[in-house]
C-alpha cells in the first residue's frame, strides 16, 4: 500500500470513529456516550464495512463504506426537505425551505449588527468590518485555524499499526480507544455536548449530561 493510501486510510478511519461520538452511539439515550458505547459503535462500523467478514478492512471496503454513508446522508437531507414524504419536493416545500434559510440569514445578520454596528446605523462601515475581521482572525489563530487543523491531523494514530496494508479489528479498536481519550476533554469517562470536535452552530451538539 502506498504512502498516499495509508494517509487516506488514516483520515477515513478517524472519520468513521468520530461518527461514534454522535447520538447513534448513545445506546441508553441518557445524553452522554460512555467509553463502552463508543467502542461498541466503533466495532459496529468496522463490522458493517467488513463486507467479506475476514476481520480485515481493505481500501476498497473502506471506500465502499464511505460511499454508502455518503448516500445515507443524501437520503437524510432529501427526507428532511420532503416534508410530506411523497418522494418529491414540491414548490411549497421549496418555499418553506427558502423562508427558513432567509430567517436564519436574518438572525445571523442581526447578531453581527448587534455586536459590531457601534454607530447603530443598521449597516457595517468599513471600519466596523475591519474590527470584525480582525476579531475573527484572532479567534481562528487562537484555535489553530486551518493550519492548526492540518497539524492536528498529523497527530492522529495510524490505524494500520503493523503496516501490512489492512486494518484489523484490534487495530481499529485501538484507534477508537485513543480517540475517545482525546475527545474526552475532562477525562471523566463519558462524552457530552461540547466535547470532541467543535462544529458550527448547534450541529455538533447531540445531548446534555443529565440524570
Amino acid at each position: 500500500m502506498t504512502r498516499t493510501l495509508l494517509k487516506t486510510a488514516l483520515i477515513a478511519s478517524a472519520s468513521v470513529l468520530l461518527i461514534a461520538a454522535g447520538p447513534k452511539a448513545d445506546l441508553d439515550q441518557d445524553g452522554q456516550v460512555t467509553k463502552a458505547e463508543f467502542t461498541a459503535a466503533a466495532q459496529a462500523h468496522f463490522l458493517a464495512a467488513d463486507t467479506n467478514g475476514d476481520s480485515l478492512l481493505t481500501e476498497d471496503e473502506r471506500a465502499a463504506f464511505r460511499a454508502a454513508k455518503k448516500d445515507d446522508r443524501k437520503d437524510e437531507r432529501f427526507n428532511k426537505l420532503d416534508a410530506n414524504g411523497d418522494g418529491s419536493i414540491s414548490r411549497d416545500e421549496m418555499e418553506a425551505i427558502s423562508q427558513k434559510f432567509e430567517s436564519r440569514k436574518a438572525e445571523m445578520k442581526a447578531k453581527v449588527l448587534e455586536k459590531y454596528d457601534t454607530n447603530l446605523d443598521g449597516e457595517l462601515s468599513d471600519a466596523e468590518r475591519t474590527v470584525m475581521r480582525a476579531e475573527w482572525e484572532a479567534k481562528g489563530g487562537a484555535k489553530g485555524g486551518r493550519k492548526g487543523k492540518r497539524g492536528k491531523r498529523g497527530e492522529r494514530p495510524n490505524p494500520d499499526a503493523n503496516g501490512d496494508g489492512f486494518i484489523s479489528l484490534d487495530e481499529h479498536l485501538a484507534v477508537s480507544e485513543q480517540l475517545f481519550t482525546r475527545l474526552d476533554a475532562n477525562a471523566d469517562g463519558v462524552l457530552t455536548e461540547g466535547e470532541g470536535r467543535k462544529r458550527k452552530g448547534k450541529r455538533g451538539g447531540w445531548g446534555k449530561r443529565g440524570r
